[in-house]
C-alpha cells in the first residue's frame, strides 16, 4: 500500500541452526523486519543476499575456517550496498578492530538483548553504527595501544571543511545523525550529506571507520571518548 515502508530485509549467517531459528523468529516478530534467508556458509550467503536483495547481513564470523576480517571483506566486496553486522561470541579486541577495518557496519555480541538488537538494526537504516557501548570501549582501548592499518589506507591530508570536522568529531563520539543535527542546528539530511563528503575525502566506508580514523589521526582526543 502507498505510504507503507518496506521492511528491513535480513539474511542470517550462522553455523548453529537452532540459533538461526530463534533469531529469525525474534526478527520476524517485528513489523518492520523480515528474514529473507539463512545459511551456515559464507559463499552461499553472498548468493542468497543477491537473490533476496538483503539490506542487512547478520554474520557469525565463526561459520567458515578463515578469519573474521577476511569473511567481512569478501562479503562487502560482493555486496557493496548491504550492511554487514558481525553477531558473534568473539569479542577479541584485534578481531573487532580487524572486522571494522574490513568494512563491517557493526559488531555485536550474542549476549545482546532482543530490544537492543532491534534498535541497532533499525539504526543502520539511518546511517548509525551497530556497536554496543562495551564493544566501543574495547575498540577505542585497542586503538589507543597501537597504530592501525587504516592510517595507511586513508587520505593523509583531507581537506575537510570546518563543519565536516564538527560532524566527524560527533560521529567519533557515537552520536546519531538526529543528535548531531540537533546539536549543530542542521537537518538529518544535511548531516548525511556531510558524512558522504567525509567518506569520499577520507576514502572510508562507514561511520565506524570514521571513528577509527579520528582517533588514530589525532583528530579526536581519545580521553574525551572514554
Amino acid at each position: 500500500m502507498d505510504g507503507v515502508l518496506s521492511p528491513i530485509r535480513i539474511l542470517l549467517v550462522d553455523a548453529n541452526p537452532l540459533f538461526r531459528s530463534g533469531i529469525a523468529r525474534l526478527l520476524d516478530s517485528q513489523p518492520d523486519m523480515a528474514v529473507v534467508g539463512e545459511t551456515a556458509d559464507c559463499l552461499e550467503a553472498i548468493r542468497l543476499a543477491k537473490e533476496a536483495d538483503a539490506n542487512v547481513i547478520l554474520l557469525d564470523i565463526e561459520v567458515n575456517e578463515c578469519d573474521g576480517p577476511t569473511l567481512v571483506r569478501a562479503i562487502k566486496g560482493q555486496l557493496l550496498c548491504c550492511r554487514v553486522v558481525v553477531l558473534t561470541n568473539d569479542v577479541d579486541p584485534d578481531t573487532v578492530l580487524g572486522c571494522v577495518l574490513a568494512g563491517a557496519d557493526g559488531y555485536l555480541p550474542k549476549s545482546i538483548t532482543p530490544d537492543e538488537l532491534f534498535a541497532r538494526i533499525r539504526g543502520l537504516t539511518h546511517g548509525e553504527a551497530a556497536l554496543t557501548l562495551s564493544l566501543a570501549a574495547v575498540l577505542l582501548q585497542r586503538l589507543s595501544q597501537s597504530h592501525c592499518t587504516l592510517c595507511l589506507r586513508a587520505s593523509p591530508n583531507p581537506k575537510l571543511t570546518p563543519r565536516e570536522c564538527e560532524v566527524l568529531g560527533l560521529v567519533a563520539r557515537g552520536m546519531t545523525n538526529k543528535r548531531i543535527g540537533a546539536l549543530l542546528n542542521i537537518s538529518e539530511n544535511t548531516v548525511r550529506n556531510h558524512l558522504c563528503s567525509i567518506y569520499q575525502k577520507l576514502n572510508l566506508e562507514n561511520r565506524l571507520q570514521v571513528a577509527v580514523y579520528s582517533v588514530t589521526h589525532g583528530l579526536v582526543d581519545f580521553d574525551t571518548l572514554r
